[in-house]
Protein backbone atom coordinates (compact mmCIF):
# COMPACT_ATOMS: atom_id res chain seq x y z
CA UNK A 1 0.00 0.00 0.00
CA UNK A 2 1.13 3.41 -0.93
CA UNK A 3 0.45 6.21 1.37
CA UNK A 4 1.28 10.23 0.89
CA UNK A 5 2.31 13.05 3.21
CA UNK A 6 2.19 16.69 2.79
CA UNK A 7 4.24 18.97 4.97
CA UNK A 8 2.49 22.05 5.15
CA UNK A 9 5.36 24.25 5.77
CA UNK A 10 5.35 28.28 5.98
CA UNK A 11 7.74 28.50 2.53
CA UNK A 12 6.97 25.08 0.90
CA UNK A 13 4.13 21.91 0.87
CA UNK A 14 6.15 19.18 0.47
CA UNK A 15 4.75 15.85 -0.82
CA UNK A 16 6.35 12.11 0.05
CA UNK A 17 4.79 9.71 -1.62
CA UNK A 18 6.23 5.63 -0.05
CA UNK A 19 5.23 2.36 0.58
CA UNK A 20 6.26 0.32 3.70
CA UNK A 21 8.55 -2.67 2.75
CA UNK A 22 10.11 -5.24 5.39
CA UNK A 23 11.22 -4.67 8.81
CA UNK A 24 9.55 -0.73 8.96
CA UNK A 25 11.84 0.54 6.30
CA UNK A 26 9.93 2.43 3.32
CA UNK A 27 10.79 2.95 -0.47
CA UNK A 28 10.11 6.37 -1.74
CA UNK A 29 8.15 6.68 -4.99
CA UNK A 30 8.64 10.56 -5.35
CA UNK A 31 9.54 13.31 -2.37
CA UNK A 32 8.78 16.70 -3.97
CA UNK A 33 8.99 20.39 -3.02
CA UNK A 34 6.84 23.25 -4.15
CA UNK A 35 7.35 27.18 -2.88
CA UNK A 36 4.41 28.32 -1.47
CA UNK A 37 5.06 31.22 0.99
CA UNK A 38 1.77 30.68 3.08
CA UNK A 39 3.26 33.02 5.71
CA UNK A 40 4.21 35.66 3.20
CA UNK A 41 2.62 39.24 4.83
CA UNK A 42 0.91 37.79 7.41
CA UNK A 43 3.20 35.69 9.84
CA UNK A 44 3.64 38.21 12.16
CA UNK A 45 -0.16 39.36 11.80
CA UNK A 46 -1.02 36.16 12.91
CA UNK A 47 -3.49 35.88 9.42
CA UNK A 48 -2.73 33.50 6.37
CA UNK A 49 -3.20 36.55 3.48
CA UNK A 50 -5.90 35.79 0.92
CA UNK A 51 -3.53 35.30 -1.60
CA UNK A 52 -1.02 32.83 0.43
CA UNK A 53 -4.46 30.78 1.20
CA UNK A 54 -5.01 30.31 -2.17
CA UNK A 55 -1.53 29.46 -3.07
CA UNK A 56 -1.35 26.81 -0.50
CA UNK A 57 -4.92 25.44 -1.87
CA UNK A 58 -2.92 25.41 -5.61
CA UNK A 59 -0.47 23.30 -4.63
CA UNK A 60 -2.55 20.89 -2.21
CA UNK A 61 -4.46 20.15 -5.18
CA UNK A 62 -1.03 19.99 -7.60
CA UNK A 63 0.43 17.42 -4.63
CA UNK A 64 -2.75 15.53 -4.35
CA UNK A 65 -2.94 14.94 -8.13
CA UNK A 66 0.88 13.91 -8.28
CA UNK A 67 0.07 11.47 -4.96
CA UNK A 68 -3.27 10.01 -7.05
CA UNK A 69 -0.71 9.34 -9.93
CA UNK A 70 1.87 7.55 -8.21
CA UNK A 71 -0.79 5.33 -6.67
CA UNK A 72 -1.24 6.72 -3.20
CA UNK A 73 -4.18 5.63 -1.57
CA UNK A 74 -4.14 8.06 1.48
CA UNK A 75 -3.03 11.16 2.19
CA UNK A 76 -2.26 12.82 5.05
CA UNK A 77 -1.26 16.41 6.33
CA UNK A 78 0.99 18.16 8.85
CA UNK A 79 0.74 21.80 9.61
CA UNK A 80 3.10 23.68 10.91
CA UNK A 81 4.02 27.22 12.08
CA UNK A 82 2.14 29.48 9.65
CA UNK A 83 -0.53 27.20 10.21
CA UNK A 84 -0.50 26.56 14.41
CA UNK A 85 -0.25 30.76 14.80
CA UNK A 86 -3.09 31.71 12.02
CA UNK A 87 -6.28 32.57 12.95
CA UNK A 88 -7.60 31.44 9.99
CA UNK A 89 -5.05 28.23 9.94
CA UNK A 90 -8.22 25.90 10.79
CA UNK A 91 -10.74 27.18 7.75
CA UNK A 92 -7.29 26.09 5.96
CA UNK A 93 -8.03 22.41 7.08
CA UNK A 94 -11.38 23.07 6.80
CA UNK A 95 -11.61 23.64 3.42
CA UNK A 96 -8.61 21.38 2.22
CA UNK A 97 -10.55 18.82 3.85
CA UNK A 98 -14.05 19.79 1.95
CA UNK A 99 -12.60 19.67 -1.46
CA UNK A 100 -9.89 17.93 -1.45
CA UNK A 101 -10.14 15.33 1.21
CA UNK A 102 -7.37 15.83 2.64
CA UNK A 103 -6.98 15.36 6.66
CA UNK A 104 -4.40 18.20 7.98
CA UNK A 105 -3.32 18.05 11.53
CA UNK A 106 -1.63 21.09 12.70
CA UNK A 107 1.01 19.85 15.13
CA UNK A 108 2.62 21.98 18.14
CA UNK A 109 6.18 22.54 17.80
CA UNK A 110 7.57 20.02 20.24
CA UNK A 111 5.69 17.56 18.35
CA UNK A 112 7.16 18.87 14.95
CA UNK A 113 10.73 18.53 16.51
CA UNK A 114 10.04 14.67 17.28
CA UNK A 115 9.09 14.37 13.72
CA UNK A 116 11.84 16.00 12.52
CA UNK A 117 13.97 13.60 14.66
CA UNK A 118 12.11 10.60 13.73
CA UNK A 119 13.04 11.49 10.09
CA UNK A 120 16.73 12.19 10.75
CA UNK A 121 17.70 9.22 12.42
CA UNK A 122 16.62 7.49 9.19
CA UNK A 123 19.12 9.01 7.07
CA UNK A 124 22.15 9.75 9.20
CA UNK A 125 23.42 7.27 12.13
CA UNK A 126 24.17 9.04 15.40
CA UNK A 127 26.46 8.01 17.87
CA UNK A 128 26.69 7.85 21.38
CA UNK A 129 27.91 11.33 21.88
CA UNK A 130 25.16 13.99 21.92
CA UNK A 131 24.25 15.14 18.68
CA UNK A 132 22.50 19.06 17.71
CA UNK A 133 19.62 18.55 15.48
CA UNK A 134 18.06 21.86 13.71
CA UNK A 135 15.81 22.39 11.21
CA UNK A 136 15.54 26.07 9.91
CA UNK A 137 11.91 26.31 8.82
CA UNK A 138 9.79 29.70 7.33
CA UNK A 139 8.12 30.13 10.75
CA UNK A 140 9.87 28.26 13.07
CA UNK A 141 13.16 26.67 14.07
CA UNK A 142 13.42 23.01 15.69
CA UNK A 143 16.58 22.42 18.16
CA UNK A 144 16.64 18.69 19.30
CA UNK A 145 19.14 17.27 21.08
CA UNK A 146 20.08 13.18 20.88
CA UNK A 147 21.96 10.26 20.88
CA UNK A 148 21.85 6.61 19.11
CA UNK A 149 19.85 5.44 22.22
CA UNK A 150 17.89 8.87 23.56
CA UNK A 151 15.55 11.89 22.66
CA UNK A 152 17.69 14.30 25.35
CA UNK A 153 15.64 17.49 24.93
CA UNK A 154 13.72 18.95 22.08
CA UNK A 155 12.27 22.46 21.54
CA UNK A 156 10.53 24.60 18.88
CA UNK A 157 10.98 28.41 18.33
CA UNK A 158 9.35 30.88 16.29
CA UNK A 159 12.31 32.00 14.58
CA UNK A 160 11.84 31.08 10.86
CA UNK A 161 13.31 32.75 7.81
CA UNK A 162 10.39 34.47 7.08
CA UNK A 163 9.16 35.41 10.51
CA UNK A 164 12.92 36.75 11.12
CA UNK A 165 12.60 38.57 7.60
CA UNK A 166 9.51 40.33 8.14
CA UNK A 167 10.50 41.14 11.88
CA UNK A 168 13.92 42.50 11.13
CA UNK A 169 14.17 43.81 7.07
CA UNK A 170 17.25 44.56 5.84
CA UNK A 171 19.36 46.02 2.80
CA UNK A 172 20.62 44.77 -0.81
CA UNK A 173 23.25 43.39 0.44
CA UNK A 174 22.35 42.89 3.98
CA UNK A 175 25.34 45.41 6.18
CA UNK A 176 27.27 44.42 8.81
CA UNK A 177 24.95 46.37 11.38
CA UNK A 178 21.73 44.50 10.07
CA UNK A 179 23.77 41.22 10.45
CA UNK A 180 24.60 41.99 14.63
CA UNK A 181 20.83 43.61 14.77
CA UNK A 182 19.51 39.74 13.95
CA UNK A 183 22.56 37.76 15.90
CA UNK A 184 21.64 39.96 18.86
CA UNK A 185 17.93 39.44 18.52
CA UNK A 186 18.62 35.24 18.35
CA UNK A 187 21.18 35.29 21.48
CA UNK A 188 18.13 36.81 23.18
CA UNK A 189 15.41 34.34 22.44
CA UNK A 190 18.19 31.47 22.27
CA UNK A 191 18.72 31.26 25.63
CA UNK A 192 17.43 28.00 26.66
CA UNK A 193 19.59 26.36 23.48
CA UNK A 194 22.49 27.99 24.75
CA UNK A 195 22.48 26.34 28.19
CA UNK A 196 21.51 23.12 26.41
CA UNK A 197 24.90 23.22 24.38
CA UNK A 198 26.66 24.23 27.04
CA UNK A 199 25.84 21.57 29.36
CA UNK A 200 26.38 18.48 26.94
CA UNK A 201 28.68 19.95 24.47
CA UNK A 202 27.09 18.53 21.42
CA UNK A 203 30.21 17.47 18.76
CA UNK A 204 28.15 17.56 15.69
CA UNK A 205 25.34 19.83 13.79
CA UNK A 206 22.50 18.09 11.90
CA UNK A 207 20.40 19.78 9.89
CA UNK A 208 17.32 19.20 7.86
CA UNK A 209 14.80 20.26 5.92
CA UNK A 210 14.86 23.81 3.90
CA UNK A 211 17.62 25.68 4.33
CA UNK A 212 20.05 23.15 4.74
CA UNK A 213 18.52 21.58 1.56
CA UNK A 214 20.47 24.66 -0.21
CA UNK A 215 23.23 24.33 1.94
CA UNK A 216 24.07 20.66 1.27
CA UNK A 217 23.24 21.46 -3.32
CA UNK A 218 25.70 24.38 -2.60
CA UNK A 219 28.55 22.78 -0.70
CA UNK A 220 28.30 19.82 -3.30
CA UNK A 221 28.31 22.53 -6.07
CA UNK A 222 31.40 23.95 -4.30
CA UNK A 223 33.21 20.70 -4.54
CA UNK A 224 32.09 20.04 -8.27
CA UNK A 225 29.92 17.19 -7.04
CA UNK A 226 26.53 16.10 -7.73
CA UNK A 227 24.15 15.75 -4.41
CA UNK A 228 22.70 12.54 -6.37
CA UNK A 229 18.73 11.80 -5.24
CA UNK A 230 19.97 8.60 -3.54
CA UNK A 231 22.05 10.91 -1.30
CA UNK A 232 20.64 11.29 2.86
CA UNK A 233 23.34 12.42 4.26
CA UNK A 234 26.61 14.83 3.26
CA UNK A 235 29.13 15.63 5.91
CA UNK A 236 31.52 19.07 5.57
CA UNK A 237 33.46 21.04 8.55
CA UNK A 238 32.40 24.59 9.49
CA UNK A 239 35.55 26.03 7.76
CA UNK A 240 33.44 25.08 4.55
CA UNK A 241 30.42 26.46 5.77
CA UNK A 242 32.20 30.16 6.89
CA UNK A 243 33.71 30.17 3.54
CA UNK A 244 30.73 29.76 1.68
CA UNK A 245 28.71 32.26 4.13
CA UNK A 246 30.68 34.60 3.83
CA UNK A 247 30.78 34.61 -0.03
CA UNK A 248 27.04 34.62 -0.05
CA UNK A 249 26.70 37.50 2.63
CA UNK A 250 28.20 40.10 0.58
CA UNK A 251 26.73 39.67 -2.47
CA UNK A 252 23.27 41.45 -3.82
CA UNK A 253 20.13 39.35 -4.65
CA UNK A 254 20.57 39.32 -8.48
CA UNK A 255 24.49 38.01 -7.44
CA UNK A 256 23.01 35.30 -5.47
CA UNK A 257 20.41 34.65 -8.29
CA UNK A 258 23.46 33.08 -9.86
CA UNK A 259 25.00 30.74 -6.92
CA UNK A 260 24.70 27.34 -7.74
CA UNK A 261 22.72 25.19 -5.70
CA UNK A 262 20.68 27.68 -4.60
CA UNK A 263 16.67 28.07 -5.64
CA UNK A 264 14.94 31.21 -5.99
CA UNK A 265 12.70 30.60 -3.82
CA UNK A 266 15.54 30.75 -0.67
CA UNK A 267 17.41 33.64 -2.04
CA UNK A 268 15.97 36.03 -0.21
CA UNK A 269 16.43 34.67 2.98
CA UNK A 270 19.08 32.62 3.03
CA UNK A 271 21.38 34.91 4.39
CA UNK A 272 18.84 34.79 7.80
CA UNK A 273 19.74 31.03 7.65
CA UNK A 274 23.35 31.57 7.37
CA UNK A 275 23.01 33.94 10.50
CA UNK A 276 21.67 31.37 12.92
CA UNK A 277 23.58 28.36 11.41
CA UNK A 278 26.70 30.17 12.52
CA UNK A 279 25.28 31.75 15.68
CA UNK A 280 24.89 27.79 16.74
CA UNK A 281 28.15 26.65 15.70
CA UNK A 282 30.22 29.96 17.69
CA UNK A 283 27.54 28.87 20.65
CA UNK A 284 28.74 25.60 20.94
CA UNK A 285 32.11 25.55 19.16
CA UNK A 286 30.84 22.79 16.59
CA UNK A 287 33.58 22.26 13.64
CA UNK A 288 31.52 19.39 12.14
CA UNK A 289 28.17 19.26 10.19
CA UNK A 290 25.85 17.06 8.62
CA UNK A 291 23.25 17.24 6.29
CA UNK A 292 20.33 14.75 6.37
CA UNK A 293 18.01 14.75 3.70
CA UNK A 294 14.96 13.31 5.53
CA UNK A 295 13.07 15.63 7.95
CA UNK A 296 9.29 15.71 8.86
CA UNK A 297 7.42 14.29 6.54
CA UNK A 298 9.84 10.93 6.26
CA UNK A 299 9.50 11.12 10.35
CA UNK A 300 5.72 11.08 10.27
CA UNK A 301 6.09 8.11 7.47
CA UNK A 302 8.33 6.07 9.92
CA UNK A 303 5.77 6.56 12.69
CA UNK A 304 2.60 5.42 10.21
CA UNK A 305 4.09 2.57 9.67
CA UNK A 306 4.81 1.56 13.32
CA UNK A 307 1.46 1.44 13.22
CA UNK A 308 0.34 -0.19 9.86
Amino acid sequence: MRNAIVDLGTNTFNLLVFEQVSDHSMRIIVSVERPVFLGKGGIEKGVITADAFERGMEALRVHRASAIEHGAERITGFGTSALRNARNGKDFVQRAWDELGIAITIVPGEEEAGLILDGVRQAVPLGTRPTLIMDIGGGSTEFILATDKALMWKQSFELGVTRLRERIPVSDPITLEEEARIAEHLDSRLEPLWAIIDRHEPHLLIGSAGSFDTLARMVAAARQQELSNEATTLAFDASTFDALRDSLMRKTRAERLQEPGLPEHRVDTISYALIQIERVLLAGGIRDLAWSRFALKEGAAARMMLTT
